[in-house]
């Protein structure tokens, strides 16, 4: 039997990933996550699970020009809209499991991962195969996001309004994005790797798009989760769709509505 999966991005799906929830998720914390490398002493960067460029972008524009920066990801079709986009002779874009990284010991001075550590599904050695090819002495930086209860967007698209419609099955998948947003599980997973100097910090960034049925389009109507629904109850798709356009109407206006994110940051050193 097929595993079910609520978040994987491919063919059109990543390219809508891009379009609606690049900018809506993951513009604000690729911005944050840029503003905080510190380049001293880095020869060599390493991203993991770049997706379609967001945070690849504003690294590469961060980093001095002589620093090797190498962008990953396990979807060939995440990564060709990242190339596509970004057209930059200065990314040396890879396909990659992070579970299974095909460079050398103590390659990178620096692995940067924005939103992607909680889908892997061997973290241990997920967490390990990074420690490996850090230099020693060499920095990891993540993004987790927070529990789907902190952020209201989510807990109302997944917990109200998703989530009830499978109570006869296995609900984890709907969490998997959301899994990693204890600190001290962050903390012990790096902890368990060889990571020292661990901190993790909780980081809220408003957000925003055009409009209502932007978010709705993007999180819902062209997105797996969407999918989820219309394959378990085909007339329920518009009903939820309309209801989550609509409550993000009454919270947050129907044009130019503004959204809370949460997430963590957490880093380390080999």
């Amino acid at each position: 039997m097929e595993k079910k999966e609520a978040f994987k991005f491919t063919g059109e799906d990543a390219e809508n990933y891009d379009f609606y929830l690049g900018p809506i998720l993951f513009e604000p914390y690729a911005r944050y996550l840029s503003s905080k490398i510190d380049t001293a002493n880095v020869k060599s960067v390493l991203e993991i699970a770049c997706g379609t460029g967001r945070v690849t972008r504003h690294i590469r524009k961060t980093l001095p020009a002589d620093i090797k920066f190498t962008a990953t990801d396990i979807s060939n079709d995440m990564l060709n809209v990242a190339k596509r986009e970004l057209d930059n002779k200065q990314i040396d874009f890879q396909t990659e499991d992070a579970q299974n990284l095909s460079f050398p010991d103590n390659s990178f001075d620096l692995v940067i991962c924005q939103f992607g550590m909680m889908f892997l599904p061997d973290k241990k050695k997920g967490f390990e195969e990074i420690y490996r090819v850090l230099t020693p002495g060499g920095k990891f930086m993540f993004f987790t996001w927070d529990n789907t209860l902190s952020m209201p967007l989510f807990r109302l698209l997944v917990n109200d309004l998703v989530v009830p419609h499978f109570e006869d099955e296995d609900t984890t998948r709907f969490f998997v994005p959301f899994s990693l947003h204890q600190p001290k599980v962050l903390t012990d997973w790096m902890k368990s790797a060889g990571f020292k100097n661990i901190e993790t910090n909780n980081v809220v960034l408003k957000s925003g798009s055009p409009s209502a049925k932007n978010i709705a389009d993007g999180l819902f109507r062209k997105h797996p989760l969407g999918r989820e629904i219309s394959a378990k109850n085909p007339a329920a798709f518009e009903p939820v769709a309309m209801k989550f356009e609509r409550e993000i109407e009454i919270k947050s206006g129907a044009k130019n509505p503004v959204i809370d994110l949460s997430a963590f940051l957490t880093s380390g050193i080999k």
